[in-house]
């Protein structure tokens, strides 16, 4: 019992800690970059979805693109239409960690870490210094799921913690409300998608749980954004609820067409040939997809709903 908490508790944690370093790493090497971009190329609601979605697939924090957007915003740089595009998009982007996690690398990983170390330490430029940090990041975000995966056959040797994973771990209600309250606390949905992708492979949770869980991190992973608009006007605010309205939303259709929806991602992962260890990757990256080509045709008339239910003070 001991060895499963401390394998579960030091993987989740490097895995965690890992995905922050290689985001602000990666954020850090390029802030001058995203700052540009998302000042000048998002004209139309279009281009602020393309930018959005490259932005955040360069620096892998949908968190710290949002919260970047809500302060452009804030500061009239920026239109509230143009955020919402960004925020489509930053959804997008992020999905890139997922995908990476579900990747088997195994042994590799310490090679990452010994590479993103010695470049931390040889570079005399701090983005190269930065970069060094974000390829840290991934070798311990990897290290930590090779860790977690050693608990895998303790846990089915232990019965009592294998009948709580049996009898909690296929609830996607249960899943929902756990991913939520988790990606608040750690403020990454990346990290918690990916204990997800690392309890799905081990056949500790259900598909359906697992999606739970990764539309509870889509909700939960908001809560930056709310918090960062508190001290802001009412267009910073007006954005952080945009981002969080589009979030529940897409969950809530999610969930009405949660069979179909199941079923489509099976289906998906089986035509590209790749087996069930993509699916909660797959899964994560199809939502956020769909929730954009769904809402992209209507951001006018969404923008006018936040704006109705956010007034200006004057009003």
């Amino acid at each position: 019992m001991i060895l499963i908490i401390l394998n579960f508790v030091v993987g989740t944690g490097l895995i965690m800690y890992g995905v922050n370093l290689m985001s602000s790493g990666l954020e850090s090497a390029n802030l001058k970059v995203i700052k540009k971009l998302l000042f000048k190329f998002t004209g139309k609601v279009f281009s602020a979805f393309l930018t959005g979605t490259f932005v955040t697939a360069l620096v892998q924090s949908s968190t710290a693109v949002t919260v970047i957007t809500v302060g452009l915003v804030n500061s009239g740089l920026i239109k509230l239409s143009q955020a919402v595009g960004i925020i489509y998009g930053a959804n997008i982007g992020t999905t890139i960690t997922a995908q990476l996690m579900s990747v088997k690398v195994n042994k590799t990983a310490y090679i990452i870490v010994l590479l993103g170390v010695l470049l931390k330490c040889i570079s005399k430029k701090k983005s190269s210094k930065s970069f060094g940090s974000a390829l840290l990041g991934l070798g311990l975000m990897f290290s930590g799921f090779n860790i977690l995966n050693l608990s895998v056959s303790c846990i089915e040797q232990s019965t009592v913690v294998h009948e709580i994973f049996q009898k909690y771990g296929q609830n996607w209600l249960v899943g929902i409300i756990i991913g939520m309250i988790s990606t608040m606390i750690v403020h990454s949905s990346s990290a918690t998608v990916g204990i997800t992708i690392a309890l799905f492979n081990s056949n500790l949770i259900s598909f359906a749980t697992a999606l739970g869980l990764t539309f509870g991190d889509n909700i939960g992973t908001c809560i930056t954004a709310q918090i960062a608009s508190l001290k802001m006007g009412i267009n910073g605010k007006r954005t952080a609820w945009a981002h969080t309205l589009y979030n529940i939303i897409g969950v809530l259709v999610a969930l009405i067409f949660f069979i179909p929806f199941t079923r489509m991602i099976q289906e998906i992962t089986c035509y590209i040939g790749q087996d069930k260890s993509r699916l909660v990757a797959n899964a994560h990256t199809v939502f956020n997809i769909v929730s954009a080509v769904v809402f992209l045709p209507i951001t006018r008339y969404y923008v006018k709903f936040i704006e109705w239910i956010i007034p200006s003070k004057t009003r």
